[in-house]
């Protein structure tokens, strides 16, 4: 009671400060690398990957061998670079996730954290599979006979021609579409 007789009425908060200490309450603190080499590590792991041993030389050779490396370069230091720092200064700044992080700046950018993790789930996908296309064919060139290396089989279409055996050009005349039952193993 105060000196008039009436409660004292305790100072309130505004709702989302309320929420705000809740939430930080929920979250836990999160690990911190031990020392900086772990986390440049980490970084190098994350950028070279099967995808650029694999897709970066067929890139180049698709789209105009040396020509393409000048938009590749150009596009590499104003784009991929410094959009790559950052994320990794934004991750170092707030200790949390790629959607958080985003939210923590802006709430408006938690769409960008989404975006992202949306990018990372179909490349995910492209490289399982790359991964087990790989693996089928590993396991099946163990095998007496390469099932791909003749016609026959029972994914084999009418238009398939071993071209080893039929280099004559009788033999061309069987269709236009012939193809390798390499290809149609492959299809």
């Amino acid at each position: 009671m105060n000196s008039n007789g009436g409660e004292v009425q305790q100072k309130r908060t505004a709702p989302s400060q309320n929420y705000l200490r809740e939430k930080n309450k929920k979250l836990k603190e999160r690990e911190k690398w031990s020392n900086n080499l772990e986390f440049v590590l980490s970084v190098v792991g994350g950028i070279i990957g099967m995808g650029n041993i694999w897709r970066f030389p067929y890139l180049c050779y698709k789209n105009g061998g040396g020509a393409f490396l000048i938009p590749y370069f150009l596009f590499l230091f104003t784009c991929g670079i410094p959009v790559f720092f950052l994320e990794i200064a934004l991750g170092q700044y707030t200790s949390q996730g790629g959607i958080t992080a985003w939210r923590k700046i802006c709430p408006l950018f938690e769409g960008i954290g989404y975006g992202t993790l949306l990018i990372s789930l179909y490349q995910v996908i492209y490289y399982i599979l790359i991964l087990t296309w790989s693996t089928f064919y590993f396991f099946n060139s163990f095998s007496a006979e390469l099932p791909w290396a003749h016609c026959g089989q029972e994914w084999n279409t009418d238009n398939c021609m071993e071209f080893t055996k039929n280099s004559s050009a009788n033999s061309w005349r069987k269709g236009e579409n012939a193809t390798m039952p390499v290809t149609e193993f492959w299809e």
